[in-house]
């Protein structure tokens, strides 16, 4: 069962990993292309002798080598070597390119950083992530997260419910990417229209930008710039200053940020934010380049330990279970009896694993629960608002949240991205 997986190292450097199962021998092989390779020889054994699910040491050699393969492609590997080599503009974007998101909450580090007024704060958008391209021949193209040129109920590419683009296309250096949020109102947040606009069709996306005003897309970081790679190279103070200065206020603008002298402490932020009503900020060490955390090739974000979020209350995203079956949250009472009462959350470790947190049973509306009081609808992402949380890492006796709420649900994340490194 010989495999052969690829995987383009930072310095541009294709890396070459085989395994092969040989009887009970595995045999892995690595090394750089085209150069010399280490060989390492486990030996799988034979398990539960006697038993229904007895495992000969061929088969335990087969399971342990497709559990290796697994783990590589988690880690960027691909089989084939054209998916390593590659090229941003070449080609449209391909879909397995993850850029980074910021961790969902501050940590230790960038807590002291903040305190001696040494880390920047970009304002926090309540939009929709989208990458706008140029490409080296002066094509725009405009990406969802997910990298998707088109939504998945219709296949009419993004960049035409938001023609505003086009008119600063010959502002954007071509070989240039931009990670940047589709948003309302200059001033304000806007939430549902930015809601409406991307979830309906394009012919009533357009319409509803007619009526209530075109969407602004805000950039916060830039990834290449004049066909160069940046992200991971330039420091984010760097990056900034390739990007910094607004095209046009009604159609593209930079993400407005606070530097090192432009607040006081913590609290200061939190206040603007609350006082501005706007929905936080990602705390960012400015001379951070975010190393291979930049973006990935494996389909699922790096959060660089130095970008978090601050929000002016304290909130997260969680995966949520119920199965009151199963002993996993509780039914409702009175008159909710046999319908969705508590769930159990959960976050993401950083070893992969998911660890329980508490329960959450307020915040639920009765639409909510009357959609949702099957076991099928979950598990589920949704977003929890509360006052405090403590952490066992820290010398705590639990993970819980205080006085948990439920806000909404998070139909565009998936379960794996509810990551906290500080479990």
């Amino acid at each position: 069962m010989l495999v052969t997986l690829y995987n383009r190292a930072k310095t541009g450097a294709i890396r070459v990993w085989q395994i092969d199962v040989i009887g009970n021998a595995i045999v892995t092989r690595f090394g750089q292309k085209d150069g010399l390779m280490q060989e390492v020889v486990d030996y799988g054994s034979e398990k539960n002798t006697g038993k229904a699910n007895q495992l000969t040491a061929e088969q335990d050699a087969e399971n342990i080598a497709e559990r290796m393969i697994r783990k590589k492609m988690r880690e960027g590997y691909c089989r084939e070597l054209a998916d390593a080599e590659f090229e941003p503009f070449s080609s449209p974007l391909p879909d397995r390119l993850a850029f980074y998101k910021p961790q969902n909450s501050l940590n230790a580090r960038m807590q002291k950083m903040l305190e001696a007024q040494k880390a920047w704060a970009v304002r926090k958008y309540d939009g929709e992530m989208m990458i706008l391209e140029r490409s080296l021949d002066g094509e725009l193209r405009l990406y969802s997260r997910r990298m998707l040129q088109t939504p998945h109920h219709e296949g009419v590419l993004w960049l035409e419910r938001f023609p505003q683009l086009q008119l600063v296309r010959d502002q954007i250096p071509p070989g240039t990417i931009y990670l940047g949020e589709m948003t309302g109102s200059p001033d304000k947040d806007n939430r549902w229209l930015v809601a409406q606009v991307m979830k309906s069709k394009t012919a009533r996306a357009l319409d509803l930008q007619a009526e209530h005003g075109s969407l602004i897309y805000r950039i916060w970081d830039v990834a290449w710039y004049e066909g160069e790679r940046v992200i991971g190279e330039l420091s984010y103070r760097e990056r900034y200053s390739l990007y910094g200065n607004i095209f046009d206020p009604w159609i593209i603008r930079s993400a407005e940020v606070l530097k090192e002298d432009e607040y006081e402490s913590v609290e200061h932020l939190r206040k603007i934010a609350e006082e501005e009503s706007w929905e936080g900020f990602v705390v960012v060490d400015p001379d951070s380049t975010y190393d291979d955390d930049g973006f990935n090739l494996r389909g699922k974000p790096n959060r660089p330990a130095t970008c978090c979020k601050l929000k002016p209350f304290f909130e997260d995203d969680f995966i949520a279970r119920w199965d009151p079956e199963r002993k996993i949250g509780k039914y409702g009472r009175g008159r909710n009896t046999g319908k969705l009462g508590a769930v159990e959350l959960y976050q993401i470790n950083s070893d992969g694993e998911e660890v329980y947190i508490c329960d959450c049973g307020n915040g639920w509306t009765d639409e909510f629960i009357e959609e949702n009081s099957t076991m099928e609808s979950w598990p589920k992402v949704i977003q929890v608002r509360y006052e405090s949380r403590t952490y066992i890492s820290e010398g705590e006796d639990t993970n819980a949240l205080q006085f948990p709420r439920f806000m909404q649900e998070r139909t565009d994340k998936d379960l794996h991205e509810c990551v906290n490194s500080l479990l």
